[in-house]
């Protein structure tokens, strides 16, 4: 079976810019990262300049608390001040195209000053446990075990890979980084140690080396992670190596990993 299945836009109401952005495809039966990451890439080609957004494990729930999270007081976007009050068969037509405008508005209050928030702040935001680390090591051994069977598929039609992160923002619960911390933590690792920010899910954001990545940062990059997350010593060992030796790190954004213990296994 094709693992990459682009859906088509059956509805000519809807213009194509929204539909891509909305759901411009799904990856199927991933059973190996470095294969997920091949399709990631050649897609990539394809469809440039526009960036590639993965939603990868509990879609449901990302989406779920994604739509919450873009009714947070600073981003919230009303879409009848740029279409009008519509009812009826046409309002969710409307609201879908819409959406592009939506991440553009997104961005423009992110990048607002009183809206940003210093990496340095985001210091002690999580208590992690030792528990929660254990899970993040076997994580970083296994990610395909933690995908979701089908992995969606967004084309966010923004400038820099970090920004792709308006086409799903996150962040809902007060335990977890809100959206304008988790924007903060991609810009950061996207501008000083070149990762690029490939999706996220209902508790992770993923992240993978570019050419630009140096290893000589590797030794300050743990250590400004370190700050953020409280890092033992057992898990900084084993993220130094895996960086060495792997071109991806995963990072939560949620107060606790305990959701995926047992799928690991």
């Amino acid at each position: 079976m094709k693992k990459l299945n682009i859906k088509k836009n059956t509805n000519p109401k809807i213009s194509q810019e929204a539909h891509e952005l909305n759901q411009y495809a799904w990856i199927n039966d991933v059973s190996d990262w470095q294969d997920l990451m091949g399709i990631y890439q050649q897609l990539k080609q394809q469809v440039a300049p526009k960036k590639v957004l993965l939603i990868l494990e509990d879609i449901g729930q990302c989406n779920y608390t994604s739509m919450h999270a873009s009714m947070n007081d600073a981003l919230y976007f009303d879409p009848s001040e740029y279409i009008g009050e519509v009812n009826g068969q046409d309002e969710d037509i409307l609201y879908e195209n819409s959406q592009p405008l939506a991440i553009k508005y997104y961005l423009e209050q992110l990048s607002k000053a009183e809206n940003q928030v210093e990496f340095k702040n985001l210091k002690a935001k999580s208590k992690y446990l030792q528990e929660d680390f254990d899970l993040l090591i076997q994580i970083h051994e296994h990610p395909e075990k933690i995908l979701d069977s089908a992995i969606e598929t967004k084309l966010v039609n923004v400038e820099l890979e970090s920004e792709k992160f308006v086409a799903q923002l996150n962040g809902y619960f007060s335990c977890d980084f809100n959206p304008m911390e988790s924007f903060s933590l991609i810009q950061y690792l996207e501008k000083n140690f070149a990762l690029e920010y490939i999706g996220l899910g209902a508790s992770l954001f993923f992240f993978i080396k570019t050419a630009q990545f140096n290893l000589i940062n590797n030794q300050k990059l743990i250590d400004e992670l370190t700050t953020i997350y409280g890092f033992d010593s057992m898990i900084v060992d084993f993220l130094k190596k895996h960086l060495m030796t792997h071109d991806y790190l995963i990072l939560p954004y949620v107060e606790s990993l305990e959701v995926f213990e047992g799928c690991l296994d």
